[in-house]
Order: structure tokens, then C-alpha cells, then sequence
């Protein structure tokens, strides 16, 4: 789930509508009949609209001959300081969506009006070093009936009443004592909600998914990702061949981890829940078992009987993962044309850069194919899917200093943003991004990770951002349009003809699915990370998304620049978008302000140590590369360096706990983040200044 920098440092506002809105009638008169459709009204009730999670609507109000007329309806700011990244769902004129603490949203849906908030974190502090950050993080939630379900930070799932907002049930599903917790949108299907967990790729405890009674919460089954400790019993023959996979020794360096953090298909065909799991922690695979295997069932996707929890089939995408190239995100089920016959297929888009097309039946491995350019691998076994590894990218094998670059990073060639579906045309739209890691060992014997590499210019390892169309069938591409930075907006591909994303930039991009032209781009005055949904309302289409800073997102929060822009890093906000709709197009951030700081510059030696401490501590998980937040409730530590060192020993102490929790540090190593934070505070202010002397 994580990045390596966070796995190495670990071992209220008021609701304000923006803009004056538009005549509703008005609207209704420039949408002839015949493009308003069958349905005056229709839901997005499943995230990706559909068990199949293909992010695809029949709606075709807005097409490729009326995009052009897309506008803001109406846009409010949230009453939270972390962006949203969720993929909206939307029932009977309410917009549900869950963000950060854990919170839950109701919106209407003509007007934008915030109908309730549900906080069920209001009275628990953090029960961890871990929840304490991860609370800013979720993906979203899930509606059953007359039911609102979010999976809290704390480890539970908590069901809300659509209408009232009020508390209906509640099951823990996990323990944050032991370094669990939620951070992804739960799924439903039978009458069951599943729901999985992270454990920050840490490898302190095994990964589970678990379902519960969709009306009650009444906890049904569990399945472990992993095997238990090897010198006791198993939980069945199955983990007893599981553990055979891990090589020796491996229980005493790690307890598997596999996090089950965001992708879970329930296939209703099938009455069957399909995972992807996460990567065996820690990285460095000479951390691991010696001479293991296949480290069952980490880096996998995994189908389950969704009755009864019990195993079916699994396909082991990376073994022996050094890169954190998992398939915990990228899912979803569909039918596709597989020599010439009908075939009920699983589409995992996982952060290796590969596209997987295996049998939802039997987990058979039909076909794969890099659609980015990747050099960890040369490609994948015709018959077995198996990768064959290119020795070039064995960082852990390269002498103390030597540097190896990798592509994809560790954050992935795809991460947990959604993919989106032609099913008409088989068409698979990847949001995909492109942004070299560099490993090199250091003096402790550990590894740096350099992600800004493709921010400095050799054209050879630039870092950017892509909407990929991908043909399944054939393993081919259709087209591709270039963004400028890596982290956008996950994807909605609908009946109109169009394929809409959000960019890092704070733009609404709409293009011709089949050609790829961009058709439109549409202000939306912040960054945009989640999928758009889209459905029809007394007669008129409506494209619902949220925008802000995206600190509610792991990658986005520490990866400033590759997910957001200074103006884009605006206040977390919702917007919809209809056709003739001439709301103005809501605020961008405003300029930050450098003053001089109070302190004078430690000597570069000093701010160099404090650097690598400051990253090193997981700083940089809040704060961003060099004290620069995306926004939300971590503060830019350029604007507000700490007062004096007291101040930062305070703050490292736990002043600030729960909202921040305490950082041990001694004061030699204090003392050199202190000179880190001057020294970049000084630095931001010298910019600033020069660039007012050149205007």
C-alpha cells in the first residue's frame, strides 16, 4: 500500500457553496428529449457502478458532439481539510462519500447541499504510531439498502443510516493494537460487505479479508493471506503448503504482511469474492525466508467462496517481489471474446505494468502484456504468466554505492486509482503513471529511495502521468494521452463516446474513447485523484467528482510535486458538472507567503544529516520531500518552520498527540532536522524573493 520512504521510517470548516449555481429550468430546455434518455432518474450504487467495478455508464446525454457544453452545476466546500479520493456513490438524490478520520459526506445532489456528517472517530484517539497517520487516508465507502458503510482507521466497519446519518451497526474486523487498519472502500455483493486491511507493508502481521451480514454486521468468515507461525499448527492443509513457500527462517524476520488493502471484486456469476493481495514485507527480499518460494499467498490474486470464505484458486504474479509491484489494486471482472467464445474473465492491472487476463473460473492464465515501459522484467511466460526477470533491476545485488534505476517505482505503474471499461467494445482505460525509482545502499546497509530522479530533467527518466486505452483481448494498444505530472484522477468511460479523468493540475479531461482526442477540459480549481460517477436526475445527467488538495491519498501527500500543483492544493471540494451548466469555476489555492525566517542558516553538513532523518522518520509521509504539503491538515513546514529547536522537541514529544503523534528522537539528531527545516525554509523564502525581483 505504502511507499518505501514511509516502510523505512516506521522500522471543521464550514459547508460554503462557491459560485451562485444556474437555473435548473434552464438546463432542462437545452437537452432535447432524445438525449435525455429512457430513465429520468438513475443511481451509482457500487463502486465502479457495478459488481464487474467497471466504472462504465450507459448514460449518453453527454457525448462526444455535447461535451462541449459541459459546466460547473454547482460546487461546496467540505467541512474537512484533506482532499477526497473516493469514487462518489450516489442513491435516491444523495451523494455519499467517506474521507479522512473516517467521515462520511451527504450531499444532495441538484443543489450540492451537505444533508449530514457522520464521525466515527470523534471520541477515539489513535490507538498506534500508524493510525495516528493513516487516519488522514481513506478510499471510500459502500451502500447496501438503505445502508451507508465505511471502514474506519480504527479497524471497524460502521453502518449508517442513508436518510438520517445516525449510527445503525458496527463490527470490528480487525486490531489496530496489532498495526492494522482501514484504509479502502468495503465492497458488497450477496447480502455480505467485505472488507480487507493494511498493515503499512510492514510484515508485523499476517493479512486477512473479511465478511460480515450486510443488514447486522455479524461477522461470517475470514481468510488469512498467509500462513502462521510455522513451529505451531496450521490453520489448514492449505497454510501447511502455504508455509512451505516462505524458505527458512522467514517467520523470525516477518510475519508475511499481504494486505488486502483495496482490490475485492465480489463476482456475483461465480458467487465469488476475488482479491489482490499485497507484497510479502519487507522489500529487500535478503530480509525475507532464505531460498523461498512464492511467499503464498502475497502478491497474488486470490479467488474465495464468498459464502463461506473457503480458498478456490490463485495466480502468483511476482514471486520473490523485491519492488512492491502487488496486485492490491486493479481489479475487475468482465466477458470477453477469448477464442471466439464468451469467457467470464478477471482483468488485474497491478503496479508491475503488466495487464493480466485470467479465467475467473479457474484462475488459468490467458494472456499478459507491459503496457508502460518496465525493465525489472522482459516480459511473462506465454503459458504460465510467470515473469522473466531481467537482472539489470536487482538492486539488492549491486555494490555499496552503485545506483539501480527501476521503472515502475514502487508506487506502482498503476496504483489503487480506478480503471474504467468499454464492454461494448472491450476497451480497458488505464490511468498509468510513469516515474522512475533509484535504489542505492547506504552506509547502514539499508536503501535510499529517490522518486525525484524524473523531476530533473534527463529525458531518459522522465516522470509523467498517462490515460491509457488497452485491448485485452489482443494485449495491444488503442491510444494514449500524456499528463504532465504522474498522479491523477482515476477514470469513467460511458455510452456518450467519452472517457473522462481528473489531472493532478485541477482539470476534468474528456476524451473521445475511441480515438483518444481530448474533446475537454474543464476547470475544477483543485487536484483531482478520485473517479468521477455520473447519473441521470429528473431527466438530467449529472458528472459528480470530488477536487483539493489530495491529502487524503498515501503517494499524493509525500509526493508533492508528482500529485498536485501550488494552485491546484485548493480546500477539499465537491463538484458536478452538467450540460449549459455556468457556475464559475471555484478558487484556486492562494500563493503561499515565505517570510524570513528568524533563525540563521546551519551549516550544510548539519541540514544534510537532518534530511536524511527527516525522511527517514517518515516526515516526509505528512509533510511532503523537502517540508512541501499537498494541503489538507499537515502543515507546510517551509511556512511554518518551528518556532526554535524547544518548540521541535515539543512537537517530537508528543505536544501535539493525537493529531500528531510523538517521534523519539535524541537531541543530536533533533538539533539536524532542525537545521534541515531552517536551511529549506531558507531556501523557499530566497526563491520566492528572487522570482518577485524578476516579474
Amino acid at each position: 500500500m505504502n511507499l518505501q520512504w514511509f516502510r523505512a521510517g516506521l522500522m471543521g470548516a464550514l459547508v460554503a457553496v462557491v459560485g451562485t449555481g444556474y437555473a435548473m429550468d434552464a438546463v432542462k430546455e437545452q437537452v432535447p428529449a432524445s438525449m435525455a434518455g429512457d430513465a429520468r432518474s438513475t443511481d451509482w450504487v457500487l463502486l465502479g457502478n457495478s459488481a464487474d467495478i467497471q466504472h462504465h455508464s450507459g448514460l449518453s446525454q453527454i457525448n462526444t458532439e455535447t461535451v462541449s457544453d459541459l459546466g460547473i452545476a454547482w460546487a461546496i466546500d467540505l467541512p474537512t481539510r484533506d482532499g477526497l479520493v473516493g469514487n462518489p456513490l450516489i442513491k435516491n438524490g444523495r451523494i455519499f462519500q467517506g474521507g479522512s478520520q473516517s467521515q462520511v459526506f451527504a450531499h444532495d445532489l441538484k443543489t450540492g447541499k451537505l444533508l449530514w456528517t457522520h464521525e466515527p472517530l470523534a471520541d477515539r484517539p489513535p490507538g498506534s504510531f500508524l493510525e495516528t497517520w493513516l487516519r488522514s487516508i481513506n478510499r471510500g465507502v459502500a451502500l447496501y439498502e438503505d445502508l451507508v458503510i465505511i471502514g474506519t482507521s480504527d479497524c471497524r466497519l460502521v453502518a449508517i443510516d442513508q436518510a438520517t446519518g445516525a449510527k445503525r451497526w458496527e463490527t470490528k474486523t480487525c486490531d489496530g493494537k496489532q498495526n492494522y487498519m482501514i484504509t479502502g472502500a468495503p465492497r458488497v455483493g450477496g447480502d455480505k460487505v467485505f472488507i480487507g486491511n493494511s498493515c503499512a507493508d510492514m510484515g508485523l502481521n499476517r493479512g486477512h479479508v473479511d465478511a460480515v451480514d450486510a443488514r447486522t454486521g455479524k461477522h461470517l468468515w475470514r481468510f488469512y493471506t498467509v500462513p502462521g507461525d510455522p513451529d505451531k499448527p496450521q490453520d489448514s492443509e492449505l497454510y501447511e503448503m502455504a508455509a512451505q513457500t516462505w524458505g527458512d527462517g522467514w517467520y523470525e524476520k516477518t510475519k508475511g504482511c499481504g494486505s488486502v488493502w483495496d482490490a475485492m471484486v465480489y463476482d456475483s456469476e461465480l458467487d465469488q469474492l476475488i482479491i489482490g493481495t499485497g507484497a510479502p514485507a519487507p522489500s529487500d527480499p535478503t530480509k525475507r525466508g532464505k531460498d523461498a518460494g512464492d511467499e503464498l499467498f502475497t502478491n497474488a490474486v486470490v479467488a474465495l467462496d464468498a459464502e463461506t470464505g473457503a480458498y478456490r484458486w490463485h495466480f502468483t504474479q511476482v514471486p520473490g517481489d523485491a519492488w512492491n509491484y502487488e496486485p492490491a489494486v486493479g481489479l475487475m471482472t468482465a466477458t470477453l471474446p477469448i477464442d471466439d467464445k464468451d469467457r467470464r474473465v478477471v482483468l488485474s492491472v497491478p503496479k508491475n505494468g503488466f495487464v493480466y487476463v485470467l479465467d475467473a473460473k479457474t484462475g488459468e492464465f490467458i494472456s499478459g502484456r507491459n503496457y508502460v515501459p518496465v525493465n525489472w522484467a522482459k516480459g511473462l511466460d506465454d503459458e504460465t504468466g510467470r515473469p522473466i526477470f531481467d537482472p539489470a533491476a536487482r538492486y539488492w545485488e549491486a555494490a555499496d554505492g552503485e545506483s539501480t534505476i527501476v521503472v515502475p517505482s514502487s508506487a506502482g505503474a498503476h496504483d489503487w486509482t480506478a480503471l474504467a471499461f468499454d464492454p461494448q467494445k472491450n476497451v480497458l482505460y488505464v490511468p498509468a503513471i510513469t516515474m522512475p525509482e533509484q535504489f542505492e545502499r547506504t552506509a547502514s546497509g539499508e536503501y535510499s529511495y529517490d522518486y525525484s530522479l524524473g523531476s530533473e530533467g534527463e529525458q531518459k527518466w522522465q516522470a509523467f502521468g498517462e490515460i491509457v486505452a488497452w485491448d485485452p483481448v489482443t494485449q495491444s494498444e488503442v491510444w494514449r494521452q500524456r499528463h504532465g505530472l504522474p498522479l491523477n484522477g482515476g477514470a469513467l468511460h460511458t455510452a456518450g463516446g467519452l472517457v473522462f479523468q481528473g489531472t493532478a493540475e485541477g482539470y476534468l479531461k474528456a476524451y473521445d474513447a475511441t480515438s483518444g482526442e481530448q474533446l475537454g477540459s474543464f476547470a475544477a480549481g483543485g487536484a483531482i485523484r478520485a473517479a468521477p460517477s455520473t447519473v441521470v436526475d429528473d431527466g438530467i445527467q449529472y458528472i459528480v467528482v470530488p477536487a483539493g488538495a489530495p491529502s487524503s491519498s498515501t503517494a499524493s501527500s509525500g509526493l508533492t510535486d508528482y500529485s498536485s500543483t501550488k494552485e491546484s492544493r485548493s480546500r477539499p471540494r465537491l463538484l458536478a458538472f452538467v450540460l449549459g451548466g455556468n457556475a464559475p469555476t471555484p478558487a484556486w489555492a492562494a500563493p503561499l507567503t515565505f517570510r524570513k525566517p528568524p533563525v540563521d542558516r546551519y551549516p550544510p553538513a548539519v541540514a544534510a544529516m537532518g534530511e536524511a532523518i527527516y525522511e527517514g522518520a517518515g516526515c516526509v509521509a505528512c509533510h511532503g520531500f523537502g517540508g512541501q504539503s499537498v494541503g489538507g491538515a499537515a502543515a507546510d513546514l517551509r511556512v511554518r518552520l518551528p518556532a526554535n529547536l524547544a518548540y521541535l522537541k515539543a512537537v517530537l514529544g508528543g505536544a501535539f498527540e493525537p493529531r500528531m503523534p510523538a517521534v523519539p528522537l535524541d537531541d543530536t539528531s533533533t538539533e539536524a532536522l532542525y537545521a534541515y527545516l531552517v536551511n529549506t525554509a531558507w531556501r523557499a523564502y530566497e526563491d520566492a524573493k528572487m522570482n518577485a525581483e524578476s516579474e
